[in-house]
């Protein structure tokens, strides 16, 4: 691919991912190159490298003589999803809280206002992230926050599948007022144990909603 045809593929990708998390395209639903093309006014070929690192990402699967499909949500990625999460961000938290600033408290509270004041889903999942990487940010972990960052992207996929269908948004803001509160106590044990229950009570209704249950 020429080099003015990257940025094409990255916009395409990213508007792609978008639509992905949100979900606009059906599970496993498929995303044709020729429409993608049309659509976007483009050639094939940057389409082609966006849905290349879509698969990448595991947003998408390459399907030989089928194209691109969407990878479907499953409980068993969720899952596999919170675990990771929980690791990492027990790391991340424990390491941030004795050195957290009061311009990280305080960007900390502002994205969990503006989270609850978002309108849209999109908009709610962008603060949701902002909210724990204003945190996290403190420790000083540029890998662990690239690790993370890369976990976020599929997990806002489960998450945004949750707020759409069982209004968890308000359980989640409660979550994140507590996780803020240890935070300016002082206590990383506290944050730790909270944050890992507020992954987990997300992933739980997830899986409830995948499984047909209320």
């Amino acid at each position: 691919m020429s080099k003015s045809a990257q940025p094409i593929a990255r916009t395409i990708g990213a508007e792609l991912e978008r639509r992905i998390i949100e979900g606009v395209y059906a599970q496993a639903g498929p995303l044709r190159q020729a429409d993608l093309a049309a659509e976007f006014g483009v050639s094939h070929i940057p389409v082609r490298e966006a849905l290349a690192t879509l698969a990448e990402k595991g947003l998408v699967r390459i399907v030989p003589n089928r194209g691109a499909v969407v990878v479907p949500l499953s409980a068993g990625q969720c899952t596999e999803l919170a675990e990771m999460r929980c690791a990492l961000e027990d790391l991340a938290i424990r390491n941030a809280v004795p050195a957290l600033a009061d311009a990280h408290l305080a960007a900390a509270r502002e994205a969990l206002g503006a989270g609850a004041a978002a309108t849209g889903l999109s908009e709610r999942a962008h603060w949701n992230w902002v909210f724990h990487r204003s945190l996290y940010a403190a420790a000083r972990r540029p890998f662990l926050m690239e690790q993370l960052e890369s976990l976020w992207r599929h997990a806002d996929r489960y998450l945004q599948y949750a707020w759409a269908r069982a209004r968890y948004e308000a359980r989640s803001d409660q979550e994140h007022a507590q996780i803020l509160d240890a935070c300016v106590a002082g206590d990383a044990a506290l944050a730790s144990r909270l944050t890992r229950r507020h992954i987990r009570s997300a992933a739980r209704a997830v899986e409830r909603l995948l499984a047909g249950q209320p």
